[in-house]
């Protein structure tokens, strides 16, 4: 039996088992251990649906990582820190993206809640992003990330910017409402990411 993690879409196949963590092949889903987490973003056992018949990845996730992988990589190795300019475009556009709904954009709480909106509750990029506006910053919590693998896998090779959607989309967010550009500064957490914004200069 195949089940599928609702956030990141890794396959638990129980004929394959989970080998790289030490659970052999032809282990149910239900004798996994309680503690058992996705091996890709982190949730338990209960958040993964059995399938009929699927593949490991859904057609075309796997080539797409890849292809975000070597395009970021890309940029750090070619620009350096001056492939800022075209990260922040991702935040543009996803901007742009969401302004054709009737997200609101007022305030720094209501932008961090339309950014929310757009990337958990209907496209499921994550199970959760916190956020909290405080008197000389922003924070956000991005929990169980679907693009945690990814994103660590850059972080390890050295490479410095960030093609995260919530931060890139956050930040112009930001910039937008308070006419302050925002510095980034990311730490892992668990199988996402706290991100800090913090507001140096007007536009």
């Amino acid at each position: 039996m195949k089940y599928e993690c609702e956030i990141c879409h890794y396959i638990y196949d129980s004929e394959i088992g989970d080998p790289e963590h030490g659970f052999e092949a032809g282990l149910s889903i239900e004798d996994l251990p309680e503690d058992w987490a996705c091996p890709i973003c982190g949730l338990g056992k209960e958040c993964l649906q059995p399938v009929e018949d699927k593949t490991k990845a859904p057609m075309g996730e796997l080539p797409l990582n890849l292809m975000v992988l070597a395009l970021t990589r890309g940029l750090w190795t070619i620009s350096g820190r001056g492939s800022y300019s075209v990260t922040r475009e991702i935040g543009r556009t996803f901007l742009k993206e969401l302004k054709k709904t009737d997200m609101e954009f007022k305030d720094p709480e209501s932008a961090l809640k339309s950014v929310k909106t757009y990337f958990i509750d209907l496209h499921r990029f994550a199970r959760d992003m916190e956020y909290e506006v405080r008197d000389k910053d922003v924070e956000l919590t991005v929990k169980n990330c679907r693009f945690f693998g990814l994103c660590k896998q850059l972080e390890d090779q050295g490479v410095l910017i960030t093609t995260c959607p919530y931060t890139n989309t956050s930040s112009v967010a930001l910039e937008e409402v308070t006419g302050y550009r925002y510095r980034i500064n990311k730490e892992k957490s668990g199988y996402g990411h706290k991100i800090t914004l913090k507001p140096v200069s007007k536009v």
